[in-house]
């Protein structure tokens, strides 16, 4: 039998729950694959308790990364950021929303508060967010956005044939695959016009670098909110540890933190060089010279692209 739409919700709020719900709910936000990201609570449970909290953070990557945002002392952070007034009035509003809900006749105790049930500042960094979300002008939830927004990065890893981008996002990451990759970015691009002792002509550099740059320019298109410039790089996988390894000259190296002009200064470096130059730099292995050319060219692509505000690099971050 073919589990309903209604079905399927229950099944996954209670999922991302950990139990099944307590009372009436209905999903108001969703992701772009229509996983549940935020309910709005009945302000009475199903045995008549009352649910201050109207908007719930269901989400998981969501609810994980305000988690985080709330251990680096973000509750007292947001509270000394916003404005007292506009977030007493979001208090205001959040309680004569929820309260309007509560059935005529209604007998026992009753909610109060404001969001997650506090009549002045900040207890809960999760409800803020989830009426954000849900469309409430709420200073703080706003405040969490841009601060989780602005922390979060591009990961990046770079396989043998493509290179995939995810641009991280606390609801709804964006990710794309493009065609060229350690093994392939020389075989089918660079090897061409290599001189036998593996010099290459700089147009072929330079038509790499356009296929990534198009690419990562295509991708930025469809996702403006996404893939924003000055976000931080981070590139994971076997191959990046080249380049981790070809800037610190250690072979046992796994990771590095660059800069942008650090990256150039490798592709410069790498692109000039031919083939015994490139193998003979501490930390690389003769077999590695042609792939990591590819690899710096990938990566300049991408830092000249994005503009980061730093690449963290190495499959052990």
């Amino acid at each position: 039998m073919t589990e309903s739409t209604a079905e399927a919700d229950r099944r996954r709020v209670a999922e991302l729950l950990g139990r099944e719900p307590l009372g009436a709910y209905t999903i108001v936000v969703r992701d772009r694959t229509g996983d549940p990201v935020v309910i709005e609570n009945a302000p009475l449970l199903d045995d008549g308790t009352p649910m201050p909290t109207g908007h719930w953070l269901v989400g998981h990557r969501a609810v994980l990364a305000v988690s985080r945002l709330e251990a680096d002392g973000g509750v007292d952070e947001a509270e000394a950021s916003v404005d007292a007034a506009a977030l007493a009035a979001t208090h205001a509003e959040y309680s004569r929303r929820r309260d309007a809900l509560i059935p005529s006749g209604a007998n026992g105790p009753l909610p109060s508060g404001g969001v997650a049930g506090t009549r002045t500042g900040v207890k809960c960094l999760h409800a803020h967010y989830a009426w954000y979300l849900a469309g409430g002008d709420d200073p703080v939830g706003r405040w969490v956005h841009d601060r989780l927004t602005s922390r979060l990065g591009i990961r990046v890893e770079i396989d043998a044939h493509e290179t995939r981008l995810t641009a991280e996002h606390p609801i709804d990451p964006a990710a794309v695959a493009i065609p060229v990759g350690a093994e392939n970015g020389w075989n089918d691009h660079l090897a061409t016009s290599a001189s036998s002792a593996g010099r290459v002509d700089p147009a072929d550099l330079t038509n790499l670098i356009g296929l990534v740059t198009d690419a990562v320019d295509e991708f930025a298109l469809l996702n403006p909110d996404r893939v924003n410039t000055g976000r931080p790089l981070a590139l994971d996988g076997p191959n990046s540890v080249l380049l981790a390894r070809l800037e610190t000259g250690d072979e046992a190296a796994t990771t590095v933190d660059l800069d942008r002009a650090t990256v150039e200064e490798l592709f410069r470096l790498l692109a000039t060089d031919d083939r015994a130059g490139r193998a003979s730099n501490p930390g690389l292995r003769e077999n590695e010279a042609d792939s990591v050319l590819a690899v710096t060219c990938i990566t300049a692509a991408l830092a000249r692209t994005l503009d980061p505000s730093g690449c963290s690099i190495g499959a052990a971050r």
